[in-house]
């Protein structure tokens, strides 16, 4: 084989220029495979992230919402708890308030069996009887102890003396409704 210049190449020294060159192109063509490979898992690595990142990001405002109702009914109840101490300071605790969706407030009713104790079933069943009758003593007893709003104004007397100061029953009122047999109310 002769050159353009009139030197002469030998057909090997051809064969093995063209030999090396397939080598390197199928090395270059490996590693662009092995390239190809490794960007595609990227991408659906980068992709999974995206999508996690907004799940996270649906999450998190679904909690930021649900804070922000916390916090606002944090800042309701920190009203009436100022409201309430307020009444007592001033001893105006006979003052029907009645809650903001403006519903009247029900009497409280008197339940003697286990669920006003605070007891489960299970915990009842498991009490001795004379514990069981204990508790109901306690339960009707703080049933006669409270006075409910409405009673309170209703008895123009006891409002003026709760107005004035005073004690809301005296001791010879507390010695008429007493029965004499046993010295109890």
């Amino acid at each position: 084989m002769e050159l353009l210049d009139g030197g002469s190449i030998s057909l090997w020294t051809v064969v093995g220029a063209v030999q090396a060159l397939e080598r390197s192109v199928a090395a270059h063509a490996s590693r662009l495979l092995s390239l190809e490979h490794r960007a595609g898992n990227a991408e659906k690595k980068h992709l999974e992230y995206e999508k996690g990142m907004g799940e996270l990001g649906n999450e998190l405002d679904s909690k930021w919402t649900a804070l922000g109702n916390l916090v606002q009914e944090y800042g309701q109840l920190q009203r009436r708890l100022e409201n309430m101490e307020n009444l007592l300071k001033n001893r105006n605790f006979w003052v029907l308030r009645l809650p903001p969706g403006g519903g009247v407030p029900k009497a409280p009713t008197l339940v003697l069996e286990n669920d006003a104790t605070g007891f489960s079933a299970q915990e009842w069943e498991n009490l001795e009887e004379w514990q069981r009758e204990l508790c109901r003593k306690v339960l009707a007893g703080k049933s006669q102890a409270l006075v409910l709003p409405d009673d309170a104004m209703s008895e123009p007397a006891l409002l003026s003396r709760l107005q004035g100061g005073e004690v809301p029953c005296s001791e010879d009122e507390v010695a008429s409704t007493e029965d004499p047999d046993t010295g109890k109310r």
